[in-house]
Order: C-alpha cells, then structure tokens, then sequence
C-alpha cells in the first residue's frame, strides 16, 4: 500500500479521505464524522434505531457529494409509510453537514430498515448552484439497509458497481466506498472484473466497530495491504446550518399580512423552529409590524427556512 498521507497520532475524524488502486480502475472514499455528529443528535433526543440510520445516512451523504465534482447542494430524503415520515441530510460543496428526521410513536432499539421505514422511496437530489432545474434520482426502500438501497441506486442508475459500508452509533459514524470506473477500450474488462472482484471481497470483511475506531490509514492497510493503494488528500467536514432570523422573517413575509396577523393574534407569537438544528424563532407584534414596513410586498422571492 502506497501513502501520499499517512495518519496523524491523533485520531482522523471529521474528513474525508479518497484513495484510489494504482493496479486497477478503482476509487474509494472513507469517512468518519464525530464532532459534525453530536451537533446533529445534541439536538434533538432520536430513538436508537433512528439515530443509527441517520447517522449511516448522514455517512452516505458524505460520501455521495464526494463523487460531484461541482458546486452543489447534495440531498438524502427519505419518505416513507413507516414511524419515520420523514429523514433528511444535506452535504454542500463548502464541506458542511446538516439532518434531522420526523417520527410517530415508539420504536424498537433494535428495529429494522423495514421496521423503521415501512414502504417509501430514497430521493437523492443534486441541487447545482446558478441551475434552475436540480438532478434527482429515486430508489425504492429495497433491501435491509441504507447501504444495499444506495448500491441498487448505483446499479440502476449510473450502471457502475458500487459498494458502500456505514456504521454508526450515539458518539460516532463512518463508511466507506468502493467503485468500479468505467472500462476504457485499452482495458482489459475481465482483469477489470477480477480486481474488482478481489477488491470488493476484501472490503466486504470490514466490521462496524473497524468503521468506528480506527484512522482511514490504518483500516486501509489493514483490508488493502496487498494491493497498490494510494491515499489522495483529505477534506474536513464540518455541521452547518444556515437558518437564520432573517430567512425565517422571509418565511414569515410570504404568508402576506393578513395571514400573518391572524396568526398572531390566535396565538400571540409567532414561533418557527428549525427542523435542521432545532433552533426556534419568535416573532411578537412589534416584530411582524417591522418584518412587514420593511419588506416589499410584491415579487418577493420564494425562500424557506431551511
């Protein structure tokens, strides 16, 4: 195994690092998020078997934005029939990390992705910056992990094998990621098949307390070290929200006056909190009669709190 970098003493968390085969026509990414994390679950109190697929989800969308090599908005939503409505994470091109999820009721420690989700859809959505129209691809809520959904979305949709490996638990998350480049004509595509096929098998005896626990060095000598493996650099992940007074105040704006003051005078406030960071916001009378001398009341632009 070939180090560009080489682990630091102290532990790597909060980055993620790419590599790739010099002996075959493979890349891969690992990642581990720790700080990021405990910004999302310092939040808000999330059943056990919630918080461990939000944090394999928050892993993954790391992991996918990685592979977008333009400025963007990466997106994970899933809905579903299940306890949980809805679950979403965000990782932008800036390197920052946001998500949070919805649910009824009680859930098992122990439950299941079927248990959790019930019936329901993946959406990864890739929102580019000055693009009018975002990319989105739907998987189905297939298979008995956010890893086997992701890989069906792969195979489906851009035909390229793909393995993906999450862990996650109350301090930490990590994954890693395998995929298989597209053969070139001076290529021999069943030599391309058989390192990939090596490669993956090699990934596939990782553990999730490997995941968890050890540097991106370490674990890749361990699992690689008979192969021509290069680390490449590493990027620094860190959580990010952009809510603020004044989007929500935008928020609020779009209501109209009317709409507004009635709901201020059947509840007396007017309080939004943030579904990403929990932050709440509340606007009095004084407030709303500010938000509204002070904003234009015709071709506001539509924005939203989060």
């Amino acid at each position: 195994m070939n180090d560009t970098t080489s682990d630091s003493a102290e532990f790597q968390s909060d980055n993620l690092q790419r590599f790739i085969f010099d002996n075959a026509a493979i890349r891969g990414e690992w990642v581990h998020l720790t700080e990021s994390w405990q910004h999302v679950t310092s939040r808000r109190e999330y059943p056990a078997a919630i918080e461990r697929l939000l944090g394999e989800m928050m892993a993954a969308a790391a992991l996918l934005a990685a592979t977008v090599k333009i400025k963007c908005r990466l997106v994970l939503q899933i809905k579903s029939s299940g306890p949980v409505t809805l679950m979403m994470v965000e990782c932008t091109s800036e390197n920052t990390l946001r998500a949070f999820a919805q649910w009824d009721g009680d859930v098992a420690d122990d439950a299941s992705l079927s248990e959790v989700m019930g019936e329901g859809a993946l959406a990864i959505t890739i929102d580019v910056e000055g693009s009018k129209q975002p990319y989105q691809g739907v998987v189905s809520l297939e298979g008995d992990s956010i890893s086997s959904v992701l890989e069906t979305y792969f195979k489906q949709s851009e035909q390229l094998d793909t393995r993906i490996w999450l862990a996650a638990d109350s301090k930490s998350v990590s994954g890693l990621f395998l995929q298989q480049l597209p053969s070139t004509d001076n290529h021999d595509k069943e030599e391309d098949e058989e390192h990939w096929s090596r490669i993956s098998h090699l990934a596939s005896t990782v553990k999730p307390m490997e995941l968890l626990e050890l540097g991106a060095g370490t674990l890749l000598h361990r699992l690689f070290h008979e192969e021509e493996c290069r680390l490449l650099a590493t990027t620094d992940l860190s959580f990010s929200c952009n809510c603020s007074r004044e989007r929500v105040g935008e928020t609020i704006g779009l209501l109209g006056e009317n709409d507004a003051k009635a709901l201020l005078e059947e509840q007396g406030k007017i309080e939004v909190a943030c579904e990403f960071c929990n932050e709440h916001y509340q606007f009095d009378k004084v407030d709303v009669t500010r938000l509204f001398s002070a904003t234009p009341r015709a071709n506001s632009e539509s924005k939203t709190v989060h």
